[in-house]
């Protein structure tokens, strides 16, 4: 089968969605890593090729959030603090983690050695803190020094003296591909110093034969068609740059063409128990191609606690919260990886009702302890004792005719709870 270019994984939480995407990333990414047979490698294997991928910058990971913007995502202005000891503010256009990765996709050159030499460059500026150089064109000389940020600080020999703050990335992007943002007379001389005398090596690649993966874990948690902006439209297939239907678009602050590389696959997840679901962009769901990532109570079948199998337990859970809301609400498997590794299981299993089973249905049954005493059973949850009448104050005639409604708690998971009985009772009719 083709891997889509633009894929989420949704599922209820705990089933191992995020876990998935290190393994679709590498596939993606190094096709002849797995030698045509996932299972040929082991999951130690699969991470370390994913983190050495990540290094080499063909994957990035990131994660939505209320508070992320087109800004952060595409590109926008930031704050450059270009004079710290004065405290003079400026600003500049930066690229965000999408368009970082789209440029990184359409990569024509590179230089292995532009870091250890940006590094002596460095050095040799704080020996020499007033290093002077001159404009290509109109040979006007200038000083240049170095902050705290490693940020090249231009300084014209005049009366005002204006400090300007070229950043290492500008240095780069000028090396390799020639592209000046912004101090043109002074990116190109101190550029054109950089890579003569310190032998800046640059070699061409093609980049866009090496897939490019961006994984944007919990893809429903941004406000996406504020993220995305334009961009929504460039990531349909046809739409990319090269094919029939290609689209560019010019961005709002650098003023410049854009269009999404055919090489760069997003890889998104999503929890379905989340109630920020149903707002995700119509016109992202029309884009990318969904797979259900359900509970795999299977994985649990040699784990026994108590007498009673562990994936007998999750898949009696996960009927009741079905019967009870619906299968977006099941619980996943990996909660109960923790006591499969477990020396001491009955404490461990005790451990995950307390900190992840019992919060998580609170939170679905908003508080509603007799719907939770359907799904766990009179092991974990009691009736509370009754509420004596004559506490109400005096009202008419209706202190004797109030049916006072029977209340329930969570039996508190201590020490002394018998984690046995309580499985018991939970299993009792299942």
């Amino acid at each position: 089968f083709n891997i889509p270019l633009n894929q989420i994984l949704y599922g209820p939480p705990g089933t191992g969605k995020t876990y998935a995407t290190k393994e679709k990333a590498v596939r993606i990414a190094n096709p002849s890593f797995f030698d045509g047979d996932v299972l040929s490698k082991s999951r130690e294997e699969i991470v370390e090729e994913y983190n050495w991928l990540c290094e080499k910058g063909q994957i990035v990971f990131t994660t939505f959030h209320q508070s992320l913007s087109y800004e952060d995502f595409v590109e926008g202005i930031k704050p450059n603090l270009i004079e710290v000891e004065k405290g003079d503010l400026g600003y500049k256009i930066e690229n965000g983690i999408f368009k970082k990765l789209c440029i990184s996709a359409m990569q024509t050159k590179k230089s292995n050695n532009f870091d250890s030499k940006y590094k002596e460059f460095i050095d040799k500026l704080e020996e020499n803190p007033n290093l002077e150089l001159y404009t290509p064109v109109h040979k006007k000389p200038f000083n240049i020094q170095i902050n705290s940020n490693e940020t090249t600080v231009a300084i014209p020999q005049t009366e005002k003296a204006t400090r300007m703050g070229i950043t290492k990335q500008m240095l780069y992007d000028y090396i390799l591909d020639g592209e000046i943002r912004e101090w043109k007379p002074y990116t190109t001389a101190i550029g054109d110093y950089l890579k003569k005398e310190f032998s800046v090596d640059i070699q061409k690649v093609n980049s866009s034969v090496n897939n490019h993966v961006l994984i944007i874990d919990e893809i429903n948690r941004g406000n996406v068609s504020s993220i995305f902006g334009e961009l929504i439209t460039l990531l349909e297939e046809d739409k990319r740059k090269g094919n029939k239907e290609e689209i560019s678009v010019e961005l709002p602050y650098s003023k410049k063409p854009f269009s999404v590389p055919p090489n760069l696959y997003i890889i998104g997840t999503m929890n379905t128990a989340d109630r920020s679901v149903e707002a995700l962009d119509t016109a992202l769901r029309r884009r990318f191609a969904f797979e259900e990532v359900m509970p795999k109570p299977e994985l649990l079948k040699d784990v026994e606690i108590s007498g009673f199998n562990v994936q007998d337990l999750l898949k009696t859970i996960n009927l009741r919260i079905e019967a009870l809301l619906d299968r977006d609400h099941t619980i996943g498997h990996s909660y109960f990886f923790k006591v499969k590794d477990a020396e001491n299981k009955e404490d461990t299993l005790k451990q995950v009702f307390k900190d992840s089973i019992i919060p998580l249905l609170q939170e679905y049954f908003y508080g509603d302890y007799s719907r939770i005493g359907l799904v766990l059973g009179e092991g974990f949850v009691k009736q509370a004792q009754k509420t004596d009448e004559k506490q109400f104050a005096k009202f008419s005639d209706l202190n004797g005719s109030i049916a006072v409604p029977v209340r329930y708690e969570l039996i508190s998971i201590d020490i002394n709870f018998n984690i046995g009985e309580a499985l018991e009772k939970l299993m009792a009719n299942a």
